[in-house]
């Protein structure tokens, strides 16, 4: 796991923001209850992914935690990962509490 903020997350950032621009994504049964368990919805994830950076990753499994602003200023923490189909899969959707 990393806390660092390289480069390369730029890049992968504008990566995940594109999938979520062109509607190539989805939620996982978890994170949609998850994100309706803190207030969330569909768009709250979009825009906290839009509006996001990464702040870590699990290079192993693939996976990022994104953390973004929702549609009512909320923070919100996404974890989520790219599949071998190109699609992002959205795992879990929470509000961020420092």
């Amino acid at each position: 796991m990393s806390n660092d903020y390289r480069s390369d997350d730029l890049s992968r950032i504008s990566v995940i923001q594109a999938l979520v621009r062109n509607g190539l994504y989805y939620l996982t049964e978890h994170a949609d209850d998850e994100a309706l368990a803190d207030g969330f919805d569909i768009y709250d994830v979009e825009q906290g992914i839009i509006s996001g950076k990464i702040r870590r990753t699990w290079p192993k499994e693939g996976k990022h935690e994104i953390l973004g602003l929702a549609l009512d200023g909320r923070p919100i923490g996404i974890i989520c990962r790219v599949t071998s189909s190109g699609k992002l899969r959205v795992i879990t959707v929470y509000e961020y509490k420092q």
